[in-house]
């Protein structure tokens, strides 16, 4: 159970003025697919001078029952755009079919400009593509190239490290196995341009692991964010979980520095930073939604001049089955012993599942949609106390998915996503940045 002496119930919000300046809204489609939106995903990149969204459409002339995956290329110095659908092998559009909260893609680029993106999973082979000349928008079936071609696969999520090489964190269930659908984690290496896995990092008989988030500190280390469901699957989820690798080691450590052995579970020391509370259990969630529980997630991390290492989740968290989805934050300075403490952040109404969350060393800021409005920003400078503010460029536009990511100069990149702001079948993608950040 939770050391509640940790958790602040309610974070005072500050009479400070927030910092956070919203720049102009910049319109990427009006065509989306109203399934075209997850809390898991990793839709947005940044890299070449450019900006990559990736995003479902309905096939034009087709049924609403199925969608393409679109990649667009937005040049950062002057807008332009370029977009394509994903491809099949022999050059048509690929296809699929709806399945809302799965088919949603991420979307990375690697150092030397190439354009990666995963899709359409659910519990099914892998669906890769990949461009076949730098910094291109039109991308190709790469799926044989996989590792692990007899896993079935859901939640991808992928980052780029400061060397340009791409990290990958999925759930994957073996074949035979009927017991539990594990964390499974891969790397693409520019240097020999393949991918290649690096373990089956959480696995737990009985449960099943929902990837989240994936962020790097300046040693190259790679820090991993997921939590957990009962096995085979469930909307609400719970303990919240994270780990730090070392690639130089081949070594997993938890928050507070201890190397943990492989496949990590809910009982590995120090991993969970939202424990379960008082009546949270695991039974009643398989085709239900009850409270207390656990559901969406996302990183940051800031370092100091002394070399400590910050880590920053911000989720989502109902108290029972009622309750509204909470925003909260966990925290935790690595290497010191029992290290997470939480606070809960907004409760006054429900929100959707999708957050944002970034760091500059200063300035905190969670971004995350309301369900009967829009996208908000959450923000602390220096401690001075929480403000939460409507972005006000996004008023009125129904916004419920989100991404989030910050420059080096902290000026962050927002991706927007209005499902329904069309009609019942179609959607807006927005992109925005916000600075403020001195």
């Amino acid at each position: 159970m939770a050391n509640f002496k940790s958790l602040i119930f309610l974070a005072a919000l500050s009479t400070v003025h927030a910092t956070a300046t919203p720049g102009a809204l910049s319109t990427i489609s009006t065509a989306v697919d109203v399934n075209s939106q997850a809390g898991w995903w990793n839709p947005l990149d940044e890299y070449g001078g450019y900006d990559w969204l990736a995003y479902l459409r309905n096939p034009p002339g087709g049924s609403t029952a199925n969608n393409n995956v679109m990649v667009a290329r937005r040049s950062i110095s002057d807008g332009t755009m370029t977009r394509d659908c994903v491809k099949t092998s022999d050059g048509q559009c690929a296809v699929f079919a709806d399945d809302l909260g799965h088919n949603t893609p991420s979307i990375s680029v690697d150092s030397d400009g190439y354009v990666h993106v995963f899709t359409s999973m659910h519990n099914e082979p892998w669906k890769y593509f990949r461009s076949t000349t730098p910094y291109s928008s039109t991308l190709v079936d790469a799926s044989s190239e996989m590792p692990d071609q007899t896993i079935k696969v859901t939640y991808p999520v992928i980052k780029r490290d400061a060397g340009g090489n791409l990290w990958l964190i999925i759930r994957g269930q073996a074949a035979n196995d009927n017991n539990a659908k594990g964390g499974y984690f891969y790397k693409y290496s520019t240097s020999d341009g393949s991918w290649s896995r690096v373990a089956i990092w959480a696995y737990n008989k009985g449960y099943s692991v929902y990837p989240d988030d994936i962020a790097f500190s300046s040693d190259g280390d790679v820090h991993l964010q997921w939590e957990w469901s009962k096995y085979p699957a469930s909307a609400v989820r719970h303990q919240g979980s994270y780990v730090r690798y070392n690639p130089s080691t081949n070594s997993f450590t938890s928050a507070s520095g201890a190397t943990v052995s492989l496949p990590i579970t809910q009982n590995s020391a120090d991993i969970v930073y939202q424990p379960l509370t008082s009546g949270e259990t695991y039974s009643g969630d398989i085709n239900a939604s009850p409270g207390p529980a656990f559901q969406s997630a996302k990183m940051a991390l800031y370092e100091r001049p002394d070399g400590s290492i910050h880590i920053q989740h911000a989720y989502r968290f109902k108290t029972s089955n009622t309750g509204a989805w909470q925003v909260r934050r966990a925290t935790a300075t690595y290497g010191t012993q029992d290290p997470w403490k939480r606070e809960i952040l907004y409760q006054d109404s429900e929100t959707s599942a999708a957050l944002g969350i970034t760091h500059d060393g200063t300035s905190a800021r969670i971004y995350y949609c309301r369900s009967s409005a829009s996208a908000f920003v959450l923000e602390n400078v220096s401690g001075a106390g929480w403000t939460n503010t409507a972005l006000e460029p996004v008023v009125g536009k129904k916004v419920q998915r989100l991404q989030a990511l910050m420059r080096s100069d902290g000026t962050d990149v927002l991706y927007l996503g209005s499902p329904t702001n069309i009609n019942s079948t179609t959607g807006s993608l927005y992109l925005m940045t916000v600075g403020g950040r001195d």
